[in-house]
Formats: C-alpha cells, structure tokens, sequence
C-alpha cells in the first residue's frame, strides 16, 4: 500500500471514528448556512487564485519562518519544500469543490499529516486565518476580482474555510489522541516499570507493571518521593540526584543499577534507564527499571558453576601430571626389567615364555607412550606459552624437520602453499602441524605414496588452514569420535600410535581460539581444517631475531 493510499485509508477510518457521514456533513453546511448554490458560485474564484495561490505559500512560509520552533519541526520532519507546493494547492482546492466525501477525507488527511509531522494545532489554525486576510485582500483590491459582481463571495469563502478549517482540527485532534491511546498502551504494557517525576522527584505517572515489581498500585504511588522507595543501605541524597541529571544531560540518559524497597519490606535490586523530559512544558524526570532478583540468582549460579568447573579442571589437570609423572618412574622399572628378561633369557625359555615377556615389553612402552601422551595433552591449557605474532611457515617448516624420516621412508610428497602469519603459541601450532602431516602420512594407502597438500586463506580476521591427503580416508559417522582422547579406529598392529593425536590438536586449536574439523570418505582421502587467528595487515611487531620468523635458523 502506497503512503497516499495508506492516508486515504486512515482518512477513511478517522471519518468512521468522528460519525463523518454524508448526511454530518449537510448538517455542517447547514448550520454554516452554506448552500449549493453558494458552493457552486466559490468556483468562480478558482481562475483568480490559481495564479496567486503560490504567493500565498510564499507568505505563509515566511511566516513559518519567523518561528524558530516550527521551522526546527518541517526540518526535522524533511518537510518544508513539500509544505510549500502543497499549501498552494490546498487553498486552491479550496474554492474548487466539489465539496462531497472524497473532499471530506482529503481535508481529514490533511489535519492528520499535520499532527504527524508535529505542528502545534494553533499554527495550523492561523494557517486558516491568515489566509482568510490574503483572499479578503486579494478579493477586494484585485481588479479581476468577481467580487463586484457578486457581493456574497467573501462571506461564501468565510462559510468554506470555516467547514474545511473544521473538518481539518477534527481529525488533527483525533489522530493525536490516537496517538496518546498507543502511547498509553504502550505505557501500561510495558514490560518493565515507567515512573514519571516532577522537578523535585514526585512521582506523578506510574505504570500498571508497577504492582507486579514493587508491590505497590499505580494510584498509591502517586505523589510519593523517589526517596520513598530506596532501600535503607542506599542513600539518594541530593547530591547524588544531581549526579544522575548531569550524567542524563551529558550523556542523553543514564543507566545504572539501583538498590529499591518492596511494599512488603524487602529489598532487591533492579536496572534502572533515567531520561530527562527536555522537550516537555514542565521539567521532570522518566525511570524505567526492572527486577534483577531472578538475573542476579543466575549470575550467582553461573559463578558457583563456573568456579566448580575451574576448580575441577585444576584438580583434573593437577591429578593427570601428578599421574603420569609419579607413574613414570615405576614404569620406567618395569620396562628396563622387562627388556633385561627379554635380552638375557630370550630362547633359553619355552616360546610361550618368550612371548610372555615380549607381550611384557611391549604393554610397558605402551604404557609409556600413553602416559607421555596424557602429560602433553593436560600441559595444553597449564604449560601454553603467550599467544603472539609468528610466521605459520616457519612452524610448518620445523614439524615437517621433525617427521623427514617418515617422509624419505614412505616417500611422501608435500605440497604447500605460502601461509599467513597468525597469532599463536609457536610449539603448540609446529605440534598441530606435525600430528596432522604425521597422521596424513601414516594412514596411507598400500598402493600410492602420500601426497599431502596444505592450503590457507585469510578471511578477514581469520586464517583457515587445510591439509588434504590422499590416504585411506574416514567413514563421516567417526568425524566426531576422533577428535576424543585415546578413541581408536584401527589396532596399533594396522597404524601404531597413542590414539591423543587429534585429541590434541582440538584443544590446541581450541585453546587458539579456533575450530576444527574433518571432511573424508573411505578410500578418497581426508580434509582436516581449522582456523587460527590472523595477524592484522600492516600490524607487523615480530621481532628479527623471533625463532618462528620465516628464514630464521632452525
């Protein structure tokens, strides 16, 4: 619906609301003592002001801007140079009929454009008067004025503008107290409490919420101080008040929380928003709050929640270094006597002996291995260095160093391309690096080298990293299942390993500030991805010297 079909519509309603019925307007005419034949002759006088309507627009604009007040409303409403071409053509229509219902809602959506943009009902009456004073002007002095030849004119012009002047403060009236019954409803269903003060803090609006929050009726809080209302441990002393109102002044508003009184005694906190009445005859203050009781109860359980947690990691990480480092030494024994068995009597005993201990040997270092494996993954979050500005390559670089044997050994082929620097802890992003190529290199086919590719793109503040193999793949129902501390897909007698790599590599990421995932299907190969954090462009700060600058030595 176009805005013009929109007012007309509203017009329409607007006339409903006032019981603007055809046979109202007789009456009106009637009372006015304007008869069709007087309608009928108004028309005569269209030739004459159709060339001078546009100076009265003229003239009533300067008067418009003779008032600071009105002017600030046509310029805030972008409105002025519309006004100006519609002004003359409504005193035309003025005198140009006829004057049935579709007159009637067009001078309806008139007074309702009027209180929409917010001029003063007053103007929009001495817009009438004066041009009431012009017309007479014009009608006497003109020289092709038909006034001479027909002396009812002026009067039948008076009778017109009183009828269309009517019909316009109507429904100028009407649409503001449509617009206060919103107001009020908004006002009384708002969610939160709305106080409205006088100068000296005397509350004199309260909204029905009012009853619900702070116990007391709409109609017994009026007239009372705000003072009334504060809880006995917070004082709103003058000083403090002023406070508040030059903030408000300041800032536009002020927000804060505040400490209040329960009809019943009780004392809870709300959050409270404070604006001053700057556009109002009278100064004063408006208060919204809202109840904080149940957000604080939240807030209180998060923390409980939240400490708990933190102190059950603590004790976690706490009893997995304790573990694995007091396990170590013992281990340590039960592996060298293990081998000792294995050297010294190793043929000298049954076979099943021999297996025996060979079965020995190998539980103990994969004992080893694991707990190894569960220092390094609980010393993630406790033992992580700073995050800082580093070269990606330069980690890269260092992890692929560590797995060359591997590499010459299978033959794998990598391919890379230049990677961003981010924001990382380089021993952390160099293990990353290095459990993923491992990985992409030891779950290979029998039937072709590996060939891993890794890729990064910058996405705004952040660097996404891939490394594509060529390998055995993964069945998507197990993409979640990976990534969990010492979950296994295979046997180590198919692929060795503690089964924490990609567990690490989660929380590395994680700890990163990043995500990770995977994208595979059996026999084609796997995609894992994750993001890190970018170094912002033209915001270099890394040190020459740093030992994960790219070019440094190893």
């Amino acid at each position: 619906m176009t805005l013009m079909a929109s007012q007309a519509e509203r017009a329409r309603r607007m006339a409903e609301r006032l019981n603007l019925s055809a046979e109202e307007i007789r009456k009106r005419k009637s009372f006015l003592g304007l008869s069709g034949e007087e309608e009928t002759s108004l028309r005569r006088l269209r030739p004459l002001f159709k060339k001078r309507t546009p100076s009265f627009a003229t003239l009533l604009h300067q008067r418009i801007g003779a008032f600071p007040e009105t002017v600030r409303i046509l310029e805030k409403a972008h409105s002025q140079s519309w006004l100006r071409s519609r002004h003359a053509e409504y005193f035309l229509e003025l005198v140009s009929g006829p004057y049935d219902m579709d007159y009637v809602y067009n001078r309806l959506a008139v007074g309702i454009a009027h209180q929409e943009i917010g001029l003063e009902p007053e103007w929009v009456q001495a817009s009438f008067g004066l041009f009431l004073e012009w017309a007479g002007r014009i009608l006497r002095e003109d020289p092709e004025s038909p006034l001479s030849s027909d002396p009812r004119l002026a009067d039948n012009l008076a009778k017109i503008t009183f009828f269309d002047s009517g019909l316009v403060m109507d429904s100028y009236f009407m649409a503001e107290r449509e617009r206060m019954e919103v107001l009020s409803r908004a006002f009384e269903t708002n969610a939160e409490v709305v106080w409205i003060f006088d100068e000296n803090w005397i509350l004199r609006h309260a909204n029905k919420t009012s009853e619900k929050i702070i116990g007391w009726k709409p109609s017994d809080l009026v007239g009372k101080s705000f003072e009334d209302f504060m809880a006995k441990g917070s004082s709103f002393s003058n000083p403090e008040k002023r406070t508040l109102l030059e903030h408000a002044a300041r800032e536009g508003h002020w927000e804060g929380e505040l400490l209040l009184t329960h009809r019943n005694g009780s004392e809870f906190s709300v959050w409270a928003t404070l604006n001053l009445l700057e556009e109002a005859k009278e100064s004063g203050t408006i208060l919204e709050f809202r109840d904080r009781t149940a957000e604080k109860q939240v807030e209180r359980q998060l923390l409980l929640k939240t400490n708990d947690l933190l102190r059950s990691n603590r004790d976690l990480e706490q009893f997995a270094y304790v573990a694995s480092h007091d396990l170590q030494e013992p281990l340590r024994m039960v592996t060298s006597y293990t081998q000792l068995l294995a050297r010294r009597y190793q043929g000298q005993l049954s076979e099943e002996a021999d297996e025996f201990i060979r079965f020995a040997v190998d539980g103990a270092i994969r004992m080893q291995a694991l707990i190894n494996a569960l220092l390094t993954y609980s010393r993630i979050d406790t033992r992580g260095k700073p995050l800082v500005e580093m070269e990606t390559e330069v980690a890269l670089d260092h992890a692929i160093e560590n797995l060359s044997l591997a590499i010459r050994e299978s033959g794998a082929v990598i391919d890379r391309c230049p990677l961003p620097r981010v924001m990382g802890d380089p021993v952390q992003i160099m293990q990353l690096f290095q459990n993923l190529v491992g990985n992409a290199i030891k779950f290979r086919t029998s039937d072709r080298p590996a060939h891993v590719t890794i890729r990064a793109e910058r996405e705004g503040a952040v660097c996404s990293l891939s490394i594509t193999d060529n390998g055995i793949g993964i069945d998507p129902q197990y993409f979640e299942r990976i990534f969990t501390i010492f979950q296994r897909l295979h046997t180590k007698e198919e692929y060795p390993g503690t089964g924490i790599g990609l567990a690490l590599c989660k929380r590395i990421v994680e700890r990163h500030g990043g995500s990770i995932g995977v994208r595979s299907s059996p026999g084609r190969g796997a995609t894992f991805f994750f993001t890190l954090k970018a170094v912002p462009e033209g915001e270099s700060s890394l040190p020459r010297n740093s030992p994960f600058q790219k070019g440094s030595a190893t």
